[in-house]
């Protein structure tokens, strides 16, 4: 607030207003920020669980695709990869208490696709269908964590956005106010002060000059 020459009662008002609205405001910001540090706290756990889950996939994956190589050879993993094109990711906007962010998943083509080979299943080895199981497995755990890790991304921009928010609101906006506040109150006092005494300085004289008639005429 930029100082003024005449401070009056009706800004005192008006300050104590701006304080009310901007202490409720740093509340509900607070109330935001404890809800943030719970939604990525509870998403942390759920992204460990998922990742330890993928290790655990992986590893079935590497003794599956090990075999593969060992009895097959490179040839079944050139057919495996045979005519596959990039699928098609459907991202999907989310809202979670004003934090914007997106979630991915297989366009329904792809995902009814997915997995599917050139190899005829009668006459691939159980080594094959062993690794193409954990290929599907694997799969819903992949988009879990990228999706998980899309949110928690999100949600530590806002929770960063949120503290600095409640950090200006409670360092600097408050303070300012507060001080304006004390200023014009103190500006006002000394004011009041000052006529007060002007009004018993004028009283003053005016009793005597009546005491200074009433001798007169006497």
């Amino acid at each position: 607030m930029s100082e003024q020459r005449s401070p009056t009662r009706d800004q005192i008002i008006s300050l104590r207003r701006r304080i009310e609205t901007v202490t409720f405001g740093r509340q509900l910001l607070e109330r935001k920020k404890d809800a943030l540090i719970r939604a990525i706290e509870e998403d942390r756990r759920r992204l460990k669980d998922v990742h330890r889950r993928m290790e655990e996939a992986c590893s079935g994956i590497s003794f599956s695709y090990a075999l593969v190589r060992l009895f097959e050879g490179q040839s079944i993993m050139r057919l495996l990869m045979g005519g596959s094109a990039p699928a098609g990711v459907h991202v999907v906007n989310h809202t979670l208490m004003g934090c914007r962010y997106q979630q991915f998943r297989l366009s329904e083509q792809d995902a009814d696709s997915f997995g599917r080979s050139f190899v005829d299943p009668a006459l691939a080895s159980l080594h094959v269908d062993d690794l193409l199981e954990a290929l599907e497995d694997v799969r819903a755990l992949v988009w879990t964590y990228i999706n998980l890790n899309s949110k928690l991304n999100a949600l530590e921009k806002e929770l960063k956005k949120t503290t600095l928010k409640v950090n200006t609101l409670e360092h600097t906006v408050l303070p300012s106010l507060a001080g304006d506040l004390r200023r014009i109150i103190s500006v006002l006092a000394e004011r009041e002060r000052q006529e007060r005494f002007a009004v018993k300085r004028l009283s003053n004289r005016k009793k005597a000059a009546n005491v200074a008639r009433k001798r007169a005429s006497s």
